[in-house]
């Protein structure tokens, strides 16, 4: 026992072992209707882009930061929960986490499922929404959440304890207006992103406080 935990605390100082696990934040669930319905329509959504039948999300791989460009929490879980055709196809947008401006952050959507909240990407990310309007433009509503301690601090944990929980690179914790230079971005139609949430300058910021966290 004694040899086990000598060979630990070893491997640790040379960094071979993962460090202790990322607390969970406090979450609030409150899921929109995602049934079987919807689950076909992501399934051949899938196909028609990713080139697989599919609605699981299985080992997300890219962490993707969006704003709602709206006031409330309320206004864009029911825009997620109404389903309403984008671009043309079926389901509709959603994401699996908003953040409030009070700090409360809800699950809306189980992270084993897909959604759509990133052209490209949906097959292999989590989508986390933090509320916010657009205003002046996207650097403004950025910055207006990363200045907004209550609501940054728990998105920041939200973060971390999704990225060590699914193994994510800080790489690959982006943008919505980043995801077209991903290196997981696929998309068999051709589509691209044309959001400008969360630039790269901003996300860069997101990634410093991130990186003290873990």
């Amino acid at each position: 026992m004694r040899r086990t935990l000598v060979a630990l605390l070893v491997l640790m100082q040379f960094g071979a072992v993962a460090p202790a696990a990322v607390d969970k934040p406090r979450i609030t669930e409150d899921h929109i209707a995602y049934g079987a319905k919807r689950k076909d329509q992501m399934a051949g959504y899938s196909r028609r882009h990713y080139g697989h039948r599919r609605w699981r999300l299985r080992s997300p791989r890219v962490l993707v930061l969006h704003f709602t460009a709206g006031s409330t929490y309320a206004g864009a879980r029911s825009h997620f929960a109404s389903n309403q055709p984008a671009r043309g196809e079926l389901p509709g947008v959603c994401a699996h986490y908003i953040v409030d401006k009070d700090g409360t952050i809800y699950e809306v959507v189980p992270t084993t499922i897909r959604c759509r909240h990133a052209v490209g990407l949906n097959y292999t990310s989590i989508g986390i929404e933090f509320v916010q309007e657009t205003g002046k433009g996207s650097h403004w509503a950025d910055r207006q959440i990363l200045e907004r301690k209550r609501q940054i601090r728990p998105g920041l944990k939200l973060a971390a304890w999704l990225k060590e929980k699914f193994n994510i690179k800080m790489r690959h914790v982006i943008g919505h207006a980043m995801t077209n230079n991903n290196a997981h971005f696929k998309d068999l139609k051709g589509w691209r992103n044309d959001h400008t949430d969360w630039l790269w300058r901003d996300v860069k910021v997101f990634r410093r406080r991130l990186a003290r966290l873990l």
